[in-house]
């Protein structure tokens, strides 16, 4: 079995080493879809030193950003925040933020989001 594949235990769980996941590009930074489903998503982004997620905001929904290696520069809002491993950040929606790796080791990041399809059911219904 191919040790990056989560497998599906009952009910559609599933378990993700997100370590294994991992990858990195010279160029740019790499994300990788962990899953996505009816409600939720979630990916991981893998930052080399000086790459960057451009600013931007989401118009519905929330999310939660966990710093799992390295250190994320986040602008939040306006407001500068440097993040180590082990931090998790939370947005509302329309707040304006990045993450920066301005560090000289690499930055690993995992979001979670509701998925927009949600929302925009809400919305609609």
């Amino acid at each position: 079995m191919d040790d990056k594949v989560a497998p599906t235990l009952a009910g559609g769980t599933q378990v993700f080493d997100v370590h294994a996941l991992k990858a990195f590009a010279p160029d740019k930074r790499v994300r990788t879809m962990l899953f996505k489903t009816d409600q939720l998503w979630s990916e991981m982004a893998c930052y080399e030193p000086g790459q960057s997620t451009p600013m931007h905001m989401h118009p519905r929904e929330e999310e939660a950003i966990f710093v799992l290696e390295g250190t994320a520069t986040m602008n939040i809002g306006g407001e500068e925040r440097t993040l180590p491993a082990g931090s998790v950040v939370t947005f509302a929606n329309k707040v304006l933020h990045d993450v920066r790796n301005l560090g000289t080791k690499r930055c690993v990041i995992v979001f979670l989001k509701v998925n927009p399809k949600v929302l925009k059911e809400r919305a609609d219904g």
